[in-house]
């Protein structure tokens, strides 16, 4: 994972975010995206999770809008950037960071991998979901977030980010059988993010959507047997 290249650019990140998306979100530090993520979360999520853990939480950018949704919950998150964990834990004291190798005896109701999985080199991602897997407690929800490959202004950003330069794409199918590979059991999956902040109002839309391979993002929702 590129914890190196996030060490350097943390204390840039929003900034840099904020510049990369300023079209299609103008309120900056991509705070859209990461609400609507959430919002999705709450619609798809077949539980009342008591325990979640944002795993690749970087600064911390999705922690406000999970605490707010999820009030009764114990969140936890972590990342292989110590630094980005640093920011992170002073923004959000009632969180518990930890690095991405520790805390392995915990597992969570539910764990969120949000556009995480294509900053794993190709060769590591079997290895890493596997890790991931042993987080989640028997019948617990994963719920993966990740960039579509297919969609061209994506794919434009994508190229244009400086901590995305060792970046590589997965696509829904590839990551769906990666992490069926891991022992996971894939419940619900479609694209999202079809809206720029300017016409959120046809988020409402998005449900009738899911099956067709333009969003910006796309989902998967799977549960560890046991």
């Amino acid at each position: 994972m590129t914890d190196l290249l996030f060490d350097e650019y943390y204390e840039k990140y929003n900034e840099i975010l904020t510049k990369n998306q300023r079209i299609l979100a103008p309120s900056g530090k991509g705070s859209y995206f990461a609400q609507h993520k959430v919002s999705i979360l709450k619609r798809i999520l077949p539980l009342e999770p008591h325990t979640i853990l944002e795993y690749g939480c970087g600064i911390g950018n999705n922690m406000g809008f999970i605490l707010e949704n999820f009030p009764n919950a114990a969140v936890w998150g972590c990342d292989t950037s110590q630094k980005s964990l640093e920011v992170a834990g002073k923004r959000y004291p009632q969180v518990r960071f930890f690095p991405v190798l520790g805390e392995e005896l915990v597992q969570f109701d539910c764990v969120l991998v949000w556009d995480v999985v294509h900053h794993i080199a190709r060769e590591k991602r079997a290895y890493y979901l596997e890790r991931i897997a042993k987080f989640i407690r028997p019948g617990g929800y994963c719920l993966f977030f990740e960039h579509n490959p297919y969609n061209p202004v994506t794919k434009r950003f994508v190229s244009t980010c400086v901590f995305d330069a060792l970046a590589e794409l997965i696509s829904l199918r590839n990551l769906r059988d990666i992490a069926e590979a891991a022992g996971l059991e894939v419940r619900a999956a479609g694209y999202c993010c079809f809206f720029p902040e300017f016409l959120q109002f046809l988020n409402r839309l998005e449900g009738a959507l899911t099956w067709l391979p333009l969003g910006g993002k796309y989902y998967i929702l799977a549960v560890r047997a046991g």
